[in-house]
């Protein structure tokens, strides 16, 4: 009955939510890549943001822009002009490692040569096990404090992201308690924290909401119901797995990403 069920439930899905093939992936102005390019920013992340990086290379590569330097570094690059430097900080999973991380580069050297910085979370950072109250309190307390110890710092915040509908593999494992934390209510635990940081951060002109990007579809919603919840799913057309992003998903964040990193170009 069981195999049944995760049966319909598959075909459902593929019926009803196909992964669309065209997106809107406008790339940034040529004005912005250039106000970019001459930033000097920190990035902390893991693999979804590796992807978003490789999105930045490719977008500037498409551009007759200067390219800023991509440099993987928990110190200040020695050089002069624009940067991006990028970590990958703490243990996915394990949120509260990130956030230390991030507050101890931030509050040495780095801290004094940047003029933007962000932290952003895995997927497997907030699953439906996530006291996700706790989390948001945690994140928002860390970058308060920092924001008042680096006045000179413009600090990016960021939703966490998402993964596909799970398929009847998943399913099937996450019924005999091997499940991948791709399922329904892992991705219904990621819209209750995206909504708290969409409230507090939505309005400030500073939210790089990767969530949002993952989510855009041309042409179906996908918006998914698990009871009472409603939640969101990566869009599989951006999607290089359950929770990664193929080439196209790349460019698309990385073009948000640079549009809110560049606020002061009309």
């Amino acid at each position: 009955m069981a195999i049944l069920v995760l049966a319909v439930s598959a075909a459902y899905w593929t019926l009803e939510n196909p992964p669309m093939d065209e997106i809107d992936a406008r790339p940034p102005a040529a004005e912005e890549l250039e106000a970019v390019a001459g930033s000097r920013i920190f990035f902390g992340h893991q693999s979804v943001g590796a992807n978003v990086l490789s999105g930045v290379e490719e977008l500037y590569a498409g551009a007759t822009t200067r390219a800023p330097r991509i440099v993987e570094t928990t110190e200040p690059p020695a050089e002069d002009g624009g940067f991006i430097a990028h970590a990958y900080l703490g243990v996915n999973g394990d949120p509260y490692s990130k956030i230390a991380d991030f507050t101890r580069i931030l509050d040495g050297p780095m801290g004094e040569s940047v003029d933007v910085a962000l932290l952003k979370f895995c997927y497997l950072d907030v699953t439906a096990s996530s006291d996700v109250p706790a989390l948001f309190d945690a994140y928002s307390h860390a970058m308060s404090e920092l924001a008042w110890r680096h006045p000179d710092v413009r600090f990016l915040y960021t939703t966490v992201p998402l993964t596909t509908d799970p398929s009847w593999r998943a399913n099937l494992k996450a019924l005999v308690g091997r499940g991948d934390q791709a399922g329904p209510l892992d991705n219904v635990a990621r819209e209750e924290y995206n909504e708290l940081i969409r409230e507090r951060y939505g309005a400030s002109g500073a939210l790089f909401d990767v969530a949002a990007v993952e989510a855009t579809l041309a042409q179906r919603p996908t918006s998914r119901a698990e009871g009472a919840d409603r939640y969101f799913v990566l869009n599989r057309a951006l999607a290089a797995d359950n929770g990664h992003l193929n080439a196209l998903g790349a460019r698309a964040a990385a073009g948000e990403l640079i549009r809110v990193l560049a606020p002061d170009v009309p």
